[in-house]
């Protein structure tokens, strides 16, 4: 179908802005590949090979595979306007794999990593990929800022699951703070823009809540999802 001449920009945007965001969300778990890959190499070249290790570096390289075709279908979803797939599944275990998948770049620019699980065996029903999205996006966002430290938290607070990330980075800009979330706005040379517009669209099509906290060289995104999405297992 041909469209009119007046709707043509509006849709060569919206194609540009599907194709920034599909380059934004695979950089992370292809540069998991690569870096995994190579590493398996020097460790199988090593002498004497060191097979255990090499193994370990195969299954994060798998994992990232899987991660890359997840997010691409996630994408899909969300640019045919379908509605997420929820399921319960543990909060803590998907932080960790987040944290499994960027642990290599963490330590490739010296970033002290500090974990804190507080939501013992808390399961979150909503879409375990889109989440995993988003928390791999603040993960990534706060390595760009080259900190000296990023912190994990998750906890329970007034009744919700409450997902912290923190760093000592660059900051955000003074006077930024209110475009951020806009989508194709970005402070970072080359930056798709797209990042925090998706994390704070999934975020919200679960109920949730997006928002960030603390001053220049300190900032703090915080993810917080209603109580009634919250299922703890049972102790027997």
């Amino acid at each position: 179908m041909q469209l009119p001449p007046d709707l043509r920009p509006a849709r060569l945007n919206a194609l540009g802005a599907f194709a920034a965001s599909i380059a934004h969300e695979v950089k992370q778990p292809l540069a998991a590949v690569k870096l995994h890959a190579e590493a398996c190499l020097a460790l199988l070249e090593h002498d004497p090979p060191r097979i255990d290790d090499a193994r370990a570096a195969l299954r994060v390289l798998m994992q990232a595979s899987v991660t890359a075709g997840d997010l691409l279908r996630s994408l899909h979803g969300m640019a045919c306007r379908a509605e997420p797939a929820p399921r319960l599944f543990d909060i803590d275990d998907a932080v960790r794999e987040v944290l499994q998948l960027t642990r290599a770049q963490l330590r490739q620019h010296g970033i002290a990593l500090h974990e804190h699980y507080g939501l013992d065996g808390c399961q979150l029903q909503a879409d375990r990929v889109q989440l995993m999205q988003v928390i791999m996006n603040l993960v990534l966002n706060a390595i760009e800022a080259r900190p000296r430290t990023l912190t994990l938290r998750t906890t329970l607070r007034h009744g919700a699951v409450r997902i912290v990330v923190a760093d000592d980075g660059a900051g955000i800009p003074a006077g930024l703070a209110g475009s951020i979330y806009e989508p194709l706005f970005s402070t970072k040379p080359g930056g798709t823009g797209m990042g925090l517009a998706i994390c704070r669209s999934i975020v919200q099509a679960h109920g949730g809540r997006l928002w960030h906290s603390g001053s220049a060289g300190n900032t703090a995104f915080h993810l917080s999802f209603k109580e009634y999405t919250l299922w703890t297992p049972s102790r027997s």
